[in-house]
């Protein structure tokens, strides 16, 4: 017995070892370097790396080139799986690692052709922009030559060798972003599709009370359907959302300069889509947000100008029907005449099989086919091109470049006016005490004067003129109101009257912003945070008040009407309203809309059509709508095909109280008092590896109660349906600027600045976004000096 015990003693304590010796092979020996000398080739001179307790890197160089080059390694140190894993997915090669499951998201990926125009803007590159891209890339490869056989968890887990990285590999991760920030093509289908589903007059009529014309187009909806098929698949989403920025002038602060602040929302993964660091060196001396993959800050400040951005929703592509030869294969009709496609072999390889998937690409004047040859729309052998202004070689680093250095608001809307993609709402505060906005983006100048397609492609007749010229984009300084906010809301200039879009987010964002700003004393850093943190959901007023005047015959769900009428609007994680206004609503959409929607349905409420993005803008258009039928209880709309009687406004509601009620019971429980919303909110912010056991324990973060919704200020979303967790996207990062004192700006990113879970910055920054808390973000050398808790020194290697 006794030598039992220590035999089973003995081989505890090796299986402990044994673990321990894994843990620290695979966790924490990849750990970065944050001390010391490390030896880079390509440097010309030493570059100093002062890193905060948040693990914030402050890059000092002589030269903007050593600079890039310490970015592009000091990123890869924290987030190199990241950016394998980003140009991965840009270039269509995820299958190459993770098998066939991924098939569908890279045939997607390689139809649209990111890394196709990424190469394409490298080739066109003046020398400026390609010297930076090399300098980054040299840095990632200097990392990679020195970590060959240390590389993080996630490389070891499923045995990939990283190639080296390319200039195009970063330019095709900021298409990628570009493509799921602008995807008006989704919501062209959408609208084809429903008038198939209800005829053109009465589609018509629903859209109107979004102001969101028809297409000029008539597109057979059952082949609509099925040229899109292929991309309805269930990859978990990576990207697309909306963001929040404003700037208030010095006559409206505290300090008498301007402040400025700046939350992006995303859908919520490990590690932050974002990564906090300076640069600084030659011309450049920079704070803020950069993607992790890509040089330059995307959002911050230098010593002059602070600027934030937001997606601006404009519709830069268009679907065109292309008609194909039905008798000779590759070929389609334009103008009269039969013109060939061109064809783009993109094989496929995918772990585990001997042989690639050849996946073909046909591409037409107006773009690459979305629907596959093999699988045309029905009748008249159709396919859908889709034309996008990224397909063109723009120059996404030079103006970054440019806004980087850029000296006051004037200067920045100069920059703006060329800017290329990705399409974004530019905020401006500078040290001359100027506010400001620019868009930035291309926007295309169509024959139909609108972009609401689908649109005939053989005709001719529905091409583009180019763009919008520099002297007459959206641009504007110092408004009377003394601030300026943008919320993806309709942008509004007075003079301008080209077409931009017809899928702008709800103004709600935007209007309690610009209500807190206009009503309150004056800005300061802490209301500003405050205002990052706002919960108040402007339409639940609207939603409560059109059902003011209804009494439930039910005594539960006579007790739902009496929530929400002492309810006070707040999206708060605690709040029982929150919970029966978020369920009401979405049993008030299903049971108005899915008689006659049927299989669009979900469609109609905002599940994406793509394996990637999870939802389309009409999760903002739907709600809209149902708000504006509700003061209409009588509408045609109320009524239930499927029965007999004419059902109204009131007898939905009944209904809908009645479902609300036996949903909160069978997942909340009985009691009232625990039907909050944080309960089913609930927020896991996960890693990609995440769903495999036990890596699920170490990799993914939380869950926990979560607040927010759509149309709040701290915004939060979840896909239709009876899930409420926070399965779309959210707040991803949390920044101030305050031009006073640079050193007094604030910053939050979610979960934290490592990728690697055995760093103690892999979610030290969690609870900072749950209690809408920041970190200092330094600027000064003098505080980055005095706060810096490790130095690192990269100094020049052989090559």
């Amino acid at each position: 017995m006794r030598n039992l015990l220590y035999a089973s003693v003995g081989f505890l304590i090796v299986l402990l070892i044994v673990a321990a010796a894994v843990l620290y092979a695979l966790v924490l020996r990849p750990l970065p370097r944050t001390e010391g000398v490390i030896a880079l080739a390509g440097l010309s001179a030493p570059v100093r790396v002062l890193r905060d307790r948040w693990g914030v890197p402050h890059l000092y160089a002589q030269t903007e080139h050593d600079l890039l080059i310490a970015q592009g390694f000091v990123q890869a140190q924290d987030r190199m799986w990241q950016m394998e894993t980003n140009r991965r997915l840009a270039a269509g090669r995820l299958s190459e690692i993770v098998g066939e499951k991924a098939i569908d998201v890279d045939r997607f990926a390689r139809t649209v052709g990111f890394l196709r125009a990424a190469k394409a803007e490298v080739a066109a590159a003046d020398t400026q922009s390609r010297v930076m891209l090399d300098a980054f890339a040299t840095g990632v490869n200097a990392y990679l030559s020195l970590h060959r056989g240390n590389l993080p968890l996630e490389f070891r887990v499923l045995g990939v060798e990283p190639e080296p990285w390319q200039p195009a590999d970063s330019l095709a991760w900021g298409k990628f972003m570009a493509f799921m920030g602008g995807k008006n093509w989704q919501e062209e289908i959408v609208r084809a599709m429903l008038v198939h589903r209800l005829g053109a007059e009465r589609a018509s009529a629903l859209l109107e009370r979004i102001e969101s014309p028809l297409s000029a187009a008539s597109v057979e909806g059952d082949g609509l359907q099925k040229a899109v098929s292929s991309l309805l698949r269930g990859w978990p989403g990576i990207s697309g959302g909306a963001s929040n920025n404003w700037a208030v002038h010095g006559s409206r602060t505290e300090t008498g300069a301007p402040l400025m602040a700046n939350d992006m929302h995303l859908p919520l993964h490990v590690p932050s889509i974002w990564y906090e660091m300076q640069l600084s060196g030659g011309a450049l001396d920079v704070v803020g947000l950069s993607l992790a993959g890509t040089p330059l800050i995307a959002a911050g400040h230098n010593r002059h100008l602070a600027w934030g951005i937001t997606f601006a929703y404009i519709d830069n592509q268009d679907l065109f029907v292309e008609r194909l030869d039905p008798g000779v294969e590759g070929r389609y009709l334009y103008r009269g005449q039969w013109l060939p496609v061109e064809i783009v072999e993109e094989p496929i390889r995918v772990k585990g099989r001997a042989e690639p998937v050849n996946h073909r690409v046909w591409v037409t004047k107006h773009g690459p086919l979305l629907n596959l040859p093999g699988e045309p729309m029905t009748g008249k052998r159709q396919a859908l091109a889709l034309k996008w202004t990224a397909h063109e070689p723009g120059d996404m680093i030079g103006h970054l470049y440019r806004l980087n250095r850029a000296a006051n608001v004037a200067e920045s809307r100069a920059i703006a006016a060329e800017w290329t993609e990705p399409a974004v709402n530019l905020v401006f505060a500078d040290t001359e005490g100027d506010i400001g906005y620019a868009l930035g983006a291309r926007v295309p100048i169509r024959s139909t004067g609108h972009g609401i397609g689908p649109f005939t492609g053989w005709t001719g007749e529905n091409e583009w003129k180019g763009a919008v010229p520099a002297g007459q984009m959206p641009s504007y300084a110092n408004p009377a109101e003394g601030f300026v906010v943008t919320a993806n809301d309709r942008i509004r200039i007075p003079g301008f009257q080209r077409y931009l879009s017809a899928d702008f987010a709800p103004g709600y964002r935007a209007e309690r912003i610009a209500q807190v700003l206009s009503t309150g004393g004056p800005a300061s850093v802490e209301s500003f945070r405050q205002l990052q943190g706002d919960l108040l959901c402007l339409p639940a007023q609207q939603f409560v008040s059109a059902i003011e005047g209804f009494s439930a015959k039910d005594p539960e769900a006579e007790t739902l009407l009496a929530l929400l009428r002492a309810w006070d609007r707040e999206m708060s994680p605690e709040s029982v309203g929150a919970a029966v206004y978020s369920v009401l609503y979405y049993r008030l959409l299903e049971n108005t809309f899915r008689d006659d929607l049927g299989e669009l349905t979900e469609t109609f409420f905002g599940v994406g059509l793509t394996a990637l993005q999870p939802l389309n803008r009409f999760s903002g258009h739907s709600r809209v709508i149902l708000l504006s039928l509700m003061t209409e209880p009588g509408s045609k709309w109320f009524d239930d095909t499927r029965t007999d009687q004419r059902e109204t406004l009131g007898m939905i509601l009944e209904k809908s109280l009645e479902e609300t009620t036996a949903f909160l019971k069978h997942r909340l429980g009985p009691a009232p008092e625990g039907w909050q919303w944080g309960r089913l909110h609930t927020v896991q912010i996960e890693h990609p590896l995440g769903r495999i056991w036990p890596l699920d324990r170490l990799l993914n973060i939380g869950p926990f109660a979560g607040g927010g919704h759509f149309c709040t200020v701290a915004q939060s979303s979840v896909m239709p349906g009876m899930d409420f967790t926070l399965n779309g996207w959210a707040v991803s990062n949390r920044h101030i600027y305050d031009l006073n004192d640079w050193d007094n700006s604030l910053g939050s990113i979610v979960p934290g600045q490592s990728g690697m879970a055995g760093s103690p910055h892999y979610k030290d920054q969690v609870e900072l976004w749950r209690k809408v808390a920041h970190h200092p973000l330094y600027f000064s050398r003098e505080k980055v000096e005095t706060e810096a808790v490790h130095v690192l020194e990269l100094v020049p290697g052989k090559e």
